[in-house]
């Protein structure tokens, strides 16, 4: 029998977590498992599924980059950063005609970028643009239920953190203001744990279609959105592209348990976590925190290659790391 609609139930069930977290002081195990329950009661309130319609231009020119720079409107943001128990970012939604998508853009440990928020709040509902550069991130847990076009005409945003697939997350600039220093992990927030998220990462389905000037990509949303693991360097050579370099390392849990053998890693151009792995070898290893997204290389070598090999088309999510902290200790 089909569920009869019930009005923002997982907003108001997020609601009453929230409260609940609060009595108990803010228990960052508590905050995380709070988060968990939502993304679980969100899923069954909306459709599993999601599809993101991405042009096959933008593909091949992000594929191998770290970062975008966006003509960015901003619609909404919000008035503070976000509790650091629940992550910590501040958010703004908009429109970039280098994106044509929703877009939403988040500023990593939000509280220490009060001059780059002021920049935002100064121009929020103006219709004047900013400039912002950060590193682009396809992911789907805030999709929603409705298709995600890229190319479609988009209407203002009319909440800070509307359904969206596309971030700047995280930020690395808004216009002359810099704000590489936030990529450092969250005081007070736990992240994802490594051998969850990885095991659900590695599940998650995807269906390719090809079409004349863009690749349709469906698959699950409500997935985790960030993880705290060791990264083990598995090639020493290290890529620099534009915005930032890519590292070929395993996955390993805390405990140093092999989780994923090869995974492309994340770093933005002359950031903390940058860096630090900069001199880094094969078989050296980084305590990081963490945030998936789509691995655009490996959606385009699926397509060029589904011509002979259709099966390409239907196989699990392709992701990559980007990294947005290094944590003190070296496991």
């Amino acid at each position: 029998m089909k569920r009869p609609p019930l009005k923002h139930p997982p907003a108001l069930t997020f609601a009453a977590l929230v409260l609940l977290t609060s009595v108990f002081g803010g228990c960052a195990y508590l905050v995380r498992s709070a988060t968990l329950v939502y993304l679980n009661v969100n899923a069954m309130f909306s459709s599993q599924e999601i599809e993101i319609e991405v042009n096959k231009s933008f593909i091949e020119k992000y594929k191998d980059r770290v970062s975008i720079t966006a003509t960015f409107t901003v619609d909404k943001a919000r008035q503070n950063p976000i509790a650091r128990m629940f992550d910590g970012d501040f958010h703004m939604a908009g429109r970039a005609p280098e994106v044509a998508l929703p877009v939403v853009a988040e500023i990593a440990n939000g509280a220490s970028a009060k001059k780059a928020i002021d920049l935002v709040h100064g121009a929020e509902g103006t219709g004047k643009p900013l400039k912002i550069s950060g590193v682009w991130r396809i992911w789907p847990e805030h999709g929603g239920s409705a298709k995600q076009d890229q190319g479609e005409p988009l209407l203002a945003m009319e909440s800070d953190n509307p359904s969206h697939v596309f971030e700047i997350h995280p930020v690395t600039r808004i216009n002359d203001v810099g704000v590489l220093d936030t990529f450092t992990p969250i005081e007070g927030f736990m992240g994802g744990d490594a051998h969850n998220c990885f095991e659900i990462y590695d599940k998650v389905p995807c269906t390719l279609t090809v079409k004349p000037k863009a690749v349709s990509i469906v698959t699950h949303k409500g997935l985790r959105n960030d993880v705290e693991f060791l990264m083990e360097i598995t090639d020493g050579r290290q890529i620099v592209v534009p915005g930032g370099r890519f590292v070929i390392a395993s996955a390993r849990d805390l405990k140093g348990n092999l989780l994923v053998e090869r995974l492309r890693i994340v770093f933005a151009t002359d950031t903390p976590p940058e860096r630090a792995v900069r001199l880094l070898k094969r078989g050296d290893r980084l305590h990081v925190f963490g945030l998936p997204r789509v691995d655009f290389a490996e959606i385009s070598r699926r397509v060029r290659g589904s011509q002979k090999d259709p099966a390409l088309l239907v196989k699990p999510l392709p992701y990559e790391i980007i990294i947005q902290g290094v944590y003190k200790d070296k496991k």
